[in-house]
């Protein structure tokens, strides 16, 4: 509800009480409705034509040494079947081969697991053939524990002569092989055309084909930078070798297996590596590993990959888990609003959804796990009217660098996703030789400094009235010491020598809260303003920095005085953070980094896509079926308990959201508007060059749906 008299929303009063912040919500909102020019999104047409693909798949992982014994005592092809249909399962990848390198068919080249006594596989791809269940075979590649013991002349070994075998003592992990041995890579062939050719396969699935390191010391591998006049000690060298090797491997699979069964899906499980790009003419379809429970990805890691990914052309995949933890959690299990939570987010980023299970070595699945799967992806088949050709709607974009075998898991890069989503940005993640200059902003990150050519073409975007958000280093050159700024009165003094520093207003951007001197807790570089440059934020040093010999009280050394310096600034359409705004809002979650950052955001691109009321923990995107006339605003509700800080967030108690406004900025005439999954009819309000309507409550994900005539 809104309140005439102050002109503030509830969600702004509460900031407003509550910490003096609502400014840097209410502002914007209100300068939406005093600037209400058209936007003009990017919305990719390729999305519109992309191939028909299942909504909902199981990973379903199954990795058994001979330590087990019997394997699929337990299995019957009917139930297997029937379960996955319980399950609101339409496709499935099952094994051909493990990371111990067992097989689960009667291979001519083996080992067959010892305690295997028929053909599992094609039991699984029969049944799910009975069903009209699209079914993947699994293949490991790399990561093969057999070939590993019996040819060591096959392994990756590092730069001191040693390999990643276990030490005595230590549980094997990645047993890394290497593919610069072509007789490695012609048994792969022949594993491939095996399995591929025998069953009635809707696709082949390869794991762990991405070297573990960027570099191997092996002879062949030795042998061939030497053979191309490169020196193997030189670590651009071999990192440029093993993409070669890599890329080479992509093609060589997908000319194979479509040789042994035409038509057959080649997919790969590239693990959030770089550089799409570079293969992206060699993917049929793009799976994401992103489960956000388990060590090393959590909740920004997929937002930010589905954003890389999906803009190759391509289907994309989320794949989140059913377990608790990580791959292989037995008796770990998610509660069906868990699941719900992070399959909303997949799908409200234009991506299919993909649930982690591993199968017992009974071969049975678990009842439980469908249960709760099949609750989850119910709700996902409902809403596939609204997500079959639906594309981004998309405002912004974040540069990221395109080095090969980047995992892109850097804190800057989540920290600067959680503020894009927070902010309510619909934007996508590019490489600088992407097309970014489709979109109205784009945001350079910290860590991101762009080369030469795409400096020039930041100057170009900005002449042609593009807004730019540079972050930290993000204004320097790669390689240079000056900053690419300067022609917006923008120049670098270098980093500052204290850490923290203190970021000091100079317009007002933290509503009523007195003057205060904020700590920049991971440093921050030094900036002066000059010229058409405005500095909004100074900033201040502490007397001395703390050491050893210089320190006082428990923590940093208090503010001492401010410089000639700025933390924030702009010129024109273009604006600087002089401090590693990702990096510190993703340590530290300091509001003041976030209340920096939208004010800058709402000075150089102050009429946005979409406003909301709702939280800062909502995640809202926008979509559009274009041949529907249909526009769609998913709106999640990120709710989790409390933690306890060794565990992840779990959302399994969501506080619904009520009477949620959410106001799409676009002149569109809205024939009609509704809540898909409340069901519910929506009363429209339009002016001021958009609509807006109001949910009535939001449990866990709803999603507004605009036809529009």
């Amino acid at each position: 509800m809104r309140d005439t008299t102050n002109g503030l929303n509830r969600r702004e009063f509460l900031g407003v009480m509550a910490a003096g912040v609502a400014a840097v919500h209410a502002l914007p909102l209100r300068a939406a409705a005093e600037t209400p020019q058209p936007l003009k999104p990017w919305i990719d047409p390729r999305f519109a034509a992309l191939p028909k693909r299942p909504w909902r798949k199981i990973h379903l992982d199954f990795h058994n040494t001979a330590h087990i014994g019997k394997i699929g005592e337990k299995f019957n092809a009917d139930e297997f079947g029937d379960r996955l249909l319980a399950g609101n399962v339409d496709s499935v990848v099952v094994f051909a081969k493990d990371m111990h390198g067992q097989f689960y068919y009667p291979s001519k080249f083996g080992p067959v697991h010892p305690g295997l006594s028929f053909d599992l596989l094609g039991e699984q791809v029969k049944a799910c053939r009975a069903r009209k269940i699209a079914v993947y075979a699994y293949y490991c590649t790399t990561w093969d524990h057999h070939l590993a013991s019996t040819h060591k002349d096959w392994l990756v070994i590092k730069r001191d002569g040693s390999n990643y075998l276990p030490k005595a003592g230590q549980t094997p992990g990645w047993t890394a092989l290497c593919l610069a041995h072509e007789p490695f890579c012609k048994l792969m062939d022949d594993h491939t055309r095996e399995f591929v050719g025998k069953y009635e396969l809707d696709g082949a699935w390869f794991d762990m084909a991405e070297p573990i390191a960027p570099d191997c010391y092996c002879p062949e591998c030795r042998r061939q930078l030497a053979a191309a006049g490169k020196d193997p000690k030189d670590a651009e060298a071999q990192r440029a070798h093993k993409n070669q090797l890599f890329l080479g491997w992509h093609q060589r699979m997908r000319d194979l297996v479509r040789a042994a069964r035409p038509g057959c899906q080649v997919d790969f499980n590239d693990i959030g590596l770089a550089c799409v790009s570079q293969r992206a003419g060699l993917l049929d379809n793009i799976d994401i590993e992103a489960l956000p429970t388990g060590a090393g990805w959590g909740y920004f890691y997929a937002p930010m990959q589905i954003r890389y990914q999906r803009t190759f052309g391509l289907p994309v995949y989320g794949m989140t888990g059913r377990f608790v933890t990580s791959w292989a959690d037995f008796g770990g299990l998610k509660l069906p609003q868990q699941l719900d939570v992070e399959l909303a987010s997949i799908v409200a980023n234009a991506a299919r959804c993909d649930i982690g299970d591993q199968m017992p070595p009974t071969g049975r699945l678990d009842a439980a796990v469908y249960h709760v799967i099949g609750k989850s992806y119910g709700r996902i088949k409902a809403l596939e009217p609204y997500l079959e050709g639906a594309a981004p709607v998309t405002e912004a974009a974040m540069l990221i660098p395109a080095v090969p075998f980047d995992r892109l898991r850097d804190e800057y890069l989540y920290g600067m996703t959680k503020l894009m989503l927070e902010a309510r940005l619909q934007f996508d993640v590019v490489e600088p030789s992407q097309e970014w200059e489709r979109y109205g902003l784009v945001v350079l990150p910290d860590g991101f400094r762009p080369d030469a050519a795409t400096v020039e073409r930041l100057h170009a975007f900005v002449a042609k009235g593009g807004a730019v958000l540079v972050c930290h280093e993000a204004g320097l050159a790669a390689g240079a010491t000056a900053s690419w700024l300067e022609r917006y009165g923008l120049t670098y003094a270098g980093a500052s020598p204290f850490k923290p520093a203190y970021l000091v207003p100079q317009v007002p951007f933290t509503g009523d809260i007195p003057a205060y001197e904020y700590a920049l807790y991971e440093g921050a570089s030094q900036w002066k303003a000059a010229g058409a440059a405005t500095s909004l934020a100074a900033l201040g040093e502490p007397k001395f920095q703390r050491t050893a010999e210089h320190f006082t009280s428990h923590k940093q050394s208090p503010f001492d005085h401010l410089t000639d310096f700025t933390a924030m600034a702009r010129s024109g359409r273009v604006g600087l953070i002089a401090f590693p705004v990702g990096q510190s809002y993703y340590r530290n979650g300091y509001w003041i980094y976030r209340a920096a950052f939208e004010h800058l955001l709402g000075e150089v691109l102050p009429q946005r896509l979409v406003r909301s009321s709702a939280p800062l923990s909502t995640e809202i995107t926008v979509t559009q079926q274009s041949a529907q006339k249909r526009f769609l605003v998913h709106v999640i509700n990120y709710s989790p308990v409390r933690k306890a800080p060794p565990h992840p967030e779990f959302h399994e108690d969501p506080v619904p959201l009520t009477d949620v406004t959410v106001r799409l900025n676009l002149p569109l005439k809205v024939a009609a508007a509704r809540a898909l999954v409340a069901g519910d009819k929506l009363r429209v309000r339009a002016g001021q060059g958009g609509v807006e309507v109001t949910l009535a409550r939001v449990p866990i994900s709803e999603v507004v749906c605009f036809d529009v005539e």
